[in-house]
């Protein structure tokens, strides 16, 4: 009498698994790759302000960082380190580079340990050269601390 095998000769979702696994890992590296890599700029911590600005149409972003030590404050135009010496050619560049006389703003974000006498030198220069200038600040938690008698 002859034996005969009662298992399948091919297990077909078994061989499955392995190659499940290897989809499962492409799949999360497009999800995970983002996180690995170093995002340029600076962490600001703003004024608080109960005020609102309207929209403005592509700003350049000026961040004034905090300063360590006896150096001065970092400044930062759309991500790039520059010093308060080039701050002009920097925002000259980036007009003639992406919208010439279609950029008409500039929005400040000053770090609360950064001199109001620093600040008030990056406004002024900003100015100087015809553009609007804005502070950026996070929001109260109360509704209505500002009142105007």
């Amino acid at each position: 009498m002859k034996l005969e095998m009662t298992l399948p000769a091919k297990p077909g979702f078994l061989h499955m698994l392995p190659g499940l696994d290897i989809i499962a890992l492409i799949l999360m590296f497009p999800l995970l790759g983002p996180s690995f890599v170093q995002q340029t700029g600076i962490d600001v911590q703003v004024h608080e302000s109960p005020w609102r600005y309207e929209q403005m149409e592509n700003p350049i972003v000026v961040t004034l960082g905090a300063a360590s030590g006896e150096e001065a404050a970092p400044l930062w135009v759309n991500k790039n380190l520059i010093s308060m010496a080039r701050l002009e050619d920097e925002i000259n560049q980036l007009r003639s580079e992406e919208g010439g006389d279609a950029i008409t703003s500039v929005i400040i974000r000053s770090d609360v340990s950064v001199p109001s006498g620093t600040e008030k030198e990056v406004i002024n220069r900003v100015i100087k050269l015809g553009l609007k200038c804005g502070l950026v600040g996070k929001p109260r938690d109360k509704v209505g601390d500002l009142r105007c008698d």
